[in-house]
């Protein structure tokens, strides 16, 4: 492989007042915009996943701080009973 000295000649920048007239910077600046402001919006929108995640993880009876949260605990209590019924079935 040739070994060639490295470019020295700069190029200029690209100047938009010399292809676009103010009318096209205005729209092209407009669409700009809205396309960074849809990008920010989806970057802050949560996923389907964590949506969900959120509201089944949102509690549905708040707690009190004085005393214990039973109804919490009884659904808990039943839905673990189920799952252990469920098991005792599938496995006889």
């Amino acid at each position: 492989m040739a070994v060639v000295p490295k470019h020295t000649d700069q190029h200029g920048r690209y100047d938009p007042n010399l292809d676009l007239t103010t009318e096209q910077r205005h729209r092209f600046t407009q669409v700009a915009n809205k396309a960074q402001a849809r990008k920010d919006e989806m970057r802050e929108r949560p996923s389907i996943v964590a949506a969900a995640k959120s509201a089944a993880m949102k509690p549905v009876v708040t707690p009190k701080k004085d005393k214990p949260n039973n109804a919490r605990y009884t659904i808990w209590l039943i839905v673990l009973g189920l799952v252990s019924l469920w098991a005792m079935y599938m496995t006889s």
